[in-house]
């Protein structure tokens, strides 16, 4: 009998110590992760990992065909409330199987969708938090309305009803002169420097958040923001390697994660890009979780730096993948035990939405609605159909869909019998149209999405670049020919200069193919909207200012030393101007700004994805919501003919 009482007392004393470790580790010390009391020196860790989501909430594809509350009936790719149910699973799951979890966001994930429009409470932040992120970072998007709007899409996550407490590392930006963004500095919201995660078991990680140079240089609206960017320079490379070693010797951390909005291309292929560049000037960060270059690691990418390796991965973009990064840490030799393994989880119809994530886009859906009635239009209203397939194809070249959106642009802009000029630029251009979809005015405002005024006066203040109407003398007209000639001419040594390149409306111009020479420069009838009938020769000379619709984005970037430089270079002369021929700069640029309501006070602005929803909808002249075969169905050029 004493033998097997004292044997029952230890299986008692057994079974009291696994439930008080499993108690013990089931709760967080940093940020929401959690699992159980490692047994021995290794610890198995998870981390989950999106970037690049661009505020597509509602998924990739048509607005009105996303079904997240049932599975197998679209083709939509994405969706929030469905990453939520994957994230949720592999979360609970993993922490089921004893690892710890962190789930990370490596930056961008806003700018891109009609859920934009709620940027002063931030619908991404909102989400961020409610899925408990345990640490992300900025992309170069996050910058485009500027630090003071970032500053209050921060404060607005901040204060709403969920409120915002997941940490935003920016470890290489430079907020001097940013106040609003300092002030979020010292508050502890940014955090200008490292992080370390503290797990229960005593796993303790240390995070960096950086944003490379080609990410940086897609980021003009950050100043006076700026960021130690440029990983091949001395004092760069010096500022980031005492970040880590901080980490390493000071902090004691086991692990090194950079979320790095830097990015990696051809990942599957030959791999190069700022992250590369950035593992292999680095020695201490273990895990690399890149973003930006919109594209997904098939596997981990080794970088191997003396004696210690870097493993790179990227989800790609959109919210249409989740990377699940699982390996093991050594907490005695504060080193990964082996290579990490990476599981890529594409997210589609085959996954019903989170119901609590669902209920939230519903919310979101029904605030944007009611900021959308003054302009009669709802998020699912079906604006026009498209008889054709219309899309970007990523070269200087003439295409269907930019002549489309330069003819509404000139469409909104034109005053009767003055003929004008639509000028639509394609680094703005941000998605297409299919043969026979039903465009819901979700979908429209999706492919013209970026940008924002500077009037904080609008009401209500939507997303959207001004448009402009500025004026150009006959020689500058010409020289619009002859820059989109120089564009097509050098892109397959320039193709940094694609973007660019203008589609335009209500102008014609003839070149020689050989020599790139611009032969003439012709208007079409002011009343000709989609360019079909017959042309005008526009004389060279300085005497006579010809209006052109353009947006506010194409005008500072213009404006720039960089840009004007360029158009020096090619022996182009573009200087825009008021209607009384005064040059333009960025002190009376507002003053060119196009009204959507004349007799109304004040300037209500139009923007492109405004200008478009008029042209589609209006009976002719506009397109009576159809998206015609002709004119925009090209096999040749209509606008750029060459000779």
């Amino acid at each position: 009998m004493k033998e097997r009482s004292t044997l029952w007392c230890r299986v008692v004393f057994v079974v009291m110590v696994a439930w008080a470790l499993l108690v013990s580790g089931c709760s967080s010390g940093g940020g929401s992760s959690s699992g159980f009391l490692p047994q021995g020196e290794i610890v198995n860790v998870t981390v989950l990992q999106t970037t690049d989501m661009h505020a597509t909430i509602s998924g990739v594809g048509f607005f009105n065909d996303y079904t997240p509350d049932t599975t197998g009936d679209d083709f939509v790719l994405g969706g929030w409330a469905r990453i939520a149910t994957k994230i949720n699973e592999i979360r609970d799951g993993r922490r089921a199987a004893g690892a710890v979890v962190f789930l990370v966001d490596s930056g961008d994930y806003n700018m891109g969708t009609v859920y934009d429009m709620l940027w002063q409470t931030n619908a991404a932040l909102r989400f961020i938090q409610k899925m408990e992120y345990d640490v992300i970072t900025l992309g170069n998007h996050e910058f485009d309305y500027g630090p003071q709007k970032l500053a209050t899409m921060i404060d607005g996550a901040r204060n709403s009803q969920d409120g915002f407490t997941v940490p935003i590392v920016a470890t290489n930006a430079v907020f001097d002169g940013a106040n609003d963004l300092e002030d979020l500095v010292d508050d502890g919201a940014i955090i200008n420097d490292y992080y370390v995660l503290t797990h229960t078991s005593g796993l303790k990680v240390g995070v960096i958040g950086l944003m490379g140079k080609t990410a940086d240089d897609y980021a003009p609206n950050a100043w006076p923001v700026t960021f130690k960017s440029d990983y091949e320079n001395a004092d760069v490379l010096e500022f980031i390697q005492e970040k880590v070693d901080a980490l390493r010797n000071i902090e004691g951390v086991h692990l090194v994660i950079a979320l790095s909005h830097s990015g990696v291309i051809d990942p599957n292929g030959n791999p190069q890009g700022d992250d590369i560049i950035l593992a292999e000037n680095i020695t201490g960060i273990d895990i690399i979780a890149s973003g930006h270059e919109h594209v997904t690691t098939n596997a981990v990418i080794p970088v191997v730096n003396g004696s210690h390796t870097t493993y790179i991965i990227c989800a790609g973009a959109n919210a249409t993948n989740l990377a699940q990064l699982d390996f093991r840490v050594n907490m005695k030799t504060k080193q990964l035990a082996g290579v990490p393994t990476l599981t890529n989880h594409p997210i589609d119809d085959d996954i019903a939405g989170d119901p609590e994530i669902n209920t939230m886009v519903g919310d979101m859906n029904d605030e944007i609605d009611t900021m959308l009635t003054s302009l009669g239009v709802s998020l699912s209203d079906v604006v026009a159909t498209s008889e054709l397939n219309l899309s970007y194809p990523g070269m200087a070249m003439e295409f269907g869909l930019g002549n489309l959106l330069a003819d509404a642009l000139r469409y909104a802009g034109t005053e009767a019998t003055e003929p004008t000029i639509g000028a639509f630029a394609n680094g703005v251009i941000r998605g297409g149209f299919f043969q026979q979809q039903d465009i819901a005015f979700a979908d429209l405002f999706a492919v013209v999405p970026l940008g924002i005024t500077t009037d904080d006066n609008q009401d209500p203040l939507l997303p959207g670049y001004p448009l402009l109407k500025v004026y150009l003398n006959g020689n500058e007209v010409w020289d619009i020919c002859k820059f989109d000639v120089s564009i097509m001419g050098a892109q397959s040594t320039n193709p940094q200069y694609i973007s660019y390149f203008f589609s335009i409306s209500g102008l014609q111009c003839t070149y020689n193919y050989l020599t790139g020479a611009v032969l003439s420069a012709d208007h079409y009838a002011w009343d000709d909207y989609t360019c079909t009938g017959g042309t005008t020769p526009i004389p060279q000379g300085t005497a006579t200012l010809y209006p052109v619709i353009v947006d506010k984005y194409t005008v500072d970037m213009l404006l720039t030393p960089s840009i004007q430089g360029l158009l020096a270079f090619l022996g182009i002369t573009l200087q825009p101007k008021l209607d009384d021929g005064t040059p333009i700069n960025a002190g009376n640029l507002l003053a060119a700004r196009l009204d959507r309501e004349p007799g109304t006070p004040g300037v209500q602005e139009y923007y492109a994805w405004s200008a478009a929803l008029k042209f589609f909808t209006d009976p002719a002249p506009g397109l009576g919501e159809t998206i015609p075969v002709v004119p925009y169905n090209l096999s040749v050029g209509q606008r750029l003919v060459f000779q």
